[in-house]
């Protein structure tokens, strides 16, 4: 029998690294992302880590000692969504994982973590456990966080949940340097021994950091007051900052990196205050904002100008210890294509745990006549397309079995193969703009009123009053922490504005908020210039919203006869460089994408053609059509591929809940946000976009085709059951696939066998 998986969140310090370690106060926020113990997908998992085995034995004892049977075996722990790509985050996932191997043993003998009483004994447990498994040092307030969720107050060993405040944006950026906390604990360590003063004076600034923030943080302001209390937090970050350089200075460990500093000095420049997150001269970058659209829009310039990615997708005052309904998908189900339906549905089932009575909407067609005709005007039937499923996809560290309907041949497969080949070289690494989209507003002047740069200065001058109406549309998009974010004013004529309203929709696509903010901005417009409204709706150029992701792969994964890695490389990149300078190369290449993007966008119940024509206009934002996928040898000889391009698609709203396989195709990807559904888009269009190109470059893309379109042909001339596959064997053997040789090939067969 099946144990109940456990999951608990990572954390990140918002402040009093070091200084918590003298007792000062800390303020540390989980993040959901998870360490999730389970049994193993297969037997023979590998032996336990050293955290995993402390975990287990003193959650044993404590068991033992309260008169509950031995615990079973350790679980196996996924700790996928700590990493981008191979490199793992600064997100304390070793507390985690001790907080997780304890909760699952706890909830294998039938206590509830989430009690008061269980959920101390817990926290003191993983505490043991972690500290006894890292050989001591740190102080504790990664494993409360993971215990607790939420904000936790930590001081002196104590931990309390602080109540969230709801003032303050606070995001988080990837400065891309690893660093292992231990070696500067060690560091910092020593130098209080040999220059006590220096560590006094440095510990001193980062408790009175740690104060004022703590002061500023807990308020509640409002109005005017917003700013004084935005104010303690600016002084308290440049506090800090000034203790880590000091403590840099004493110890010699790179503590504030040159990527830290330049994050810093642009933060600061834009009005964010600033600071590491943890011990220093890692990857993770804190910053504060009482604006969350201002926020979004620093990270925006990071990434744009910088290549410095924001980490958007992490959320805060994530959920402490908890059971689970499902273990992490794993994606690699070797020989799935040559299972029968049935079977895969099962092996898909285990995988996910999805339960298997799930997949019985898929028997019934998924979409019944009377519900289409409450989708759709004039409805006389439905029409029916293969869902298949990806296999091998890892993005971010977690396994993705991938949802697509599609028609054409080959693609699925396609698809699953380049997910092989770039798992080999850590997986994707995903990472998204903030959900924002454009409601366009078109205003014409047909009268003498005002000019336009004057009429663009008007509203310029009721900005904030703009916004303000804008989020009146939708109160509820407000309250989960979405809304309006910024207008953009356009110029189009001397008798033509365009006015947009940028959006942040949270986890819909938002089509029809956007419309309804739109209309709700234009009769206000219409009062401050005098001229008319026009059109008021989205646009689906929706280039605030891009996923971004890329790939690395080694030769050796590309490697196919008679061709080695290398030759492979070097044919995948004189592809890439024909699409990049040949508009008519870069539509085809661009079509391979879109195979893997619209077969996902389609499964999940999105707006492919919203998709298409996103997709194709962003490829034209330089004035010239180019690809949105390109392919370049790294240093270290690897292949490497990226991908941006608008993916406006979402987890709520629309047919993604009213169309049961969408639903079920969504519960499949287990996608939490309209933000991981867009990179697993981006993913699939990148995998189809290398499958493609390798063909191509290789043994030409027909030989890829040749089986399954065989197949299909096969079909059409009226074979059936074990006919299929014959009359397809013959097609492929004598190289033409066609309607006429398949039907006489049939009409031999049936002569043979009556």
């Amino acid at each position: 029998m099946s144990r109940v998986p456990v999951s608990a969140p990572g954390k990140a310090f918002l402040i009093g690294e070091y200084a918590v370690l003298e007792g000062a106060r800390a303020l540390v926020t989980a993040i959901d992302a998870r360490a999730i113990a389970h049994d193993p997908h297969e037997p023979g998992a590998g032996d336990p880590t050293a955290v995993v085995r402390c975990a287990h034995a003193r959650v044993q004892a404590y068991l033992e000692a309260h008169g509950f049977d031995q615990v079973g075996e350790p679980p196996t722990v996924e700790t996928g969504g700590f990493t981008i790509g191979p490199r793992k985050l600064g997100l304390g996932s070793s507390a985690a994982v001790a907080t997780a191997v304890v909760g699952f043993h706890l909830v294998e003998a039938g206590l509830d973590p989430t009690t008061p009483e269980v959920q101390s004994d817990a926290l003191g447990l993983a505490l043991a456990a972690h500290a006894e498994a890292q050989g001591g040092g740190g102080s504790g307030a990664d494993v409360a966080a993971a215990v607790l969720g939420g904000i936790v107050g930590f001081e002196r060993g104590e931990a309390h949940v602080v109540t969230a405040t709801n003032w303050l944006a606070i995001g988080f950026v990837d400065v891309g340097m690893p660093a292992i906390t231990s070696s500067f604990l060690r560091a910092v360590g020593d130098v209080k021994e040999r220059n006590p003063v220096g560590y006094a004076e440095a510990i001193s600034l980062l408790r009175q950091a740690a104060e004022l923030f703590h002061d500023g943080f807990t308020s509640e302001p409002s109005g005017a007051k917003v700013t004084d209390a935005f104010a303690h937090i600016c002084e308290a970050t440049e506090l800090h900052n000034r203790g880590l350089r000091l403590l840099q200075a004493v110890s010699g460990a790179p503590i504030m990196t040159p990527q830290i500093e330049l994050v810093a000095s642009l933060a600061r420049a834009s009005g964010l205050a600033v600071k590491p997150s943890g011990a220093g001269g890692g990857d993770l970058v804190v910053l504060f904002c009482p604006s969350r659209a201002e926020l979004e829009r620093f990270g925006e310039r990071l990434r744009r100008e910088h290549g410095i990615s924001p980490l958007s997708e992490l959320r805060l005052a994530a959920e402490g210890l908890r059971a689970e309904q499902r273990v992490p998908t794993n994606s690699r189900l070797a020989g799935f294509f040559q299972l029968s339906v049935s079977e895969r549905r099962k092996a898909v089932s285990q995988a996910t745990g999805v339960p298997l009575e799930r997949f019985d909407a898929l028997d019934r067609g998924g979409l019944d006549v009377h519900r289409a005709n409450h989708m759709i005007e004039n409805v006389v039937g439905t029409f029916e397309l293969p869902l298949a499923i990806a296999t091998n996809f890892r993005i971010n560290g977690r396994d993705v079995l991938v949802p697509m309907c599609v028609e054409e041949a080959s693609v699925v497969a396609a698809a699953s193969n380049a997910a092989k080949m770039i798992r080999a070289g850590g997986g994707f690494i995903a990472h998204s703009d903030a959900p924002w989209m454009i409601a366009q507003i078109q205003l014409l002047r047909e009268s003498s009123t005002g000019d336009a740069d004057t009429t663009l200065r008007r509203i310029s001058d009721q900005r904030m009053e703009l916004l303000a109406l804008a989020d009146t549309a939708h109160p509820r998009l407000v309250a989960r922490g979405g809304g309006a974010r910024e207008l953009e004013l356009r110029k189009l004529a001397s008798d033509m504005l365009a006015i947009h309203v940028l959006v942040d929709c949270q986890d819909a696509m938002g089509a029809n908020l956007l419309n309804t903010v739109a209309e709700t901005l234009a009769p206000e417009l219409e009062r401050i210039t005098g001229w008319t409204a026009g059109l008021r709706i989205l646009s689906n150029l929706s280039d605030k919203r891009c996923s971004h992701v890329r790939a690395r792969i080694p030769p050796d994964a590309l490697a196919c006869q008679p061709w080695n890695g290398d030759d492979v490389i070097t044919r995948i990149v004189a592809a890439s460089r024909f699409a990049e300078l040949d508009p008519y190369r870069a539509a085809t290449h661009n079509k391979g994408i879109m195979n893997g993007v619209d077969a996902v966008v389609l499964a999940t119940g999105n707006d492919w053609r919203a998709m298409e024509a996103g997709a194709h206009a962003f490829a034209c934002r330089s004035g010239r059509y180019g690809p949105l996928a390109v392919w370049t040898r790294a240093l270290d000889g690897c292949l490497e591929g990226r991908i941006s391009f608008p993916t406006a698609v979402g987890v709520v709203g629309g047919a993604t809940r009213v169309h049961p396989i969408a639903s079920l195709a969504l519960e499949l990807l287990g996608c939490a946000s309209g933000t991981e559904l867009g990179q697993v888009v981006a993913a699939a269009g990148l995998a189809t976009n290398l499958a493609a190109l390798r063909a191509l470059a290789t043994e030409g893309i027909q030989r890829g085709h040749m089986s399954l379109h065989a197949r299909t042909v096969a079909m059409a001339a009226g074979a059936q059951g074990d006919e299929v596959d014959l009359v397809a064997r013959q097609l492929v053997e004598v190289r033409e696939i066609k309607a006429e040789r398949a039907a006489n090939i049939l009409e031999d067969i049936r002569t043979r066998t009556r």
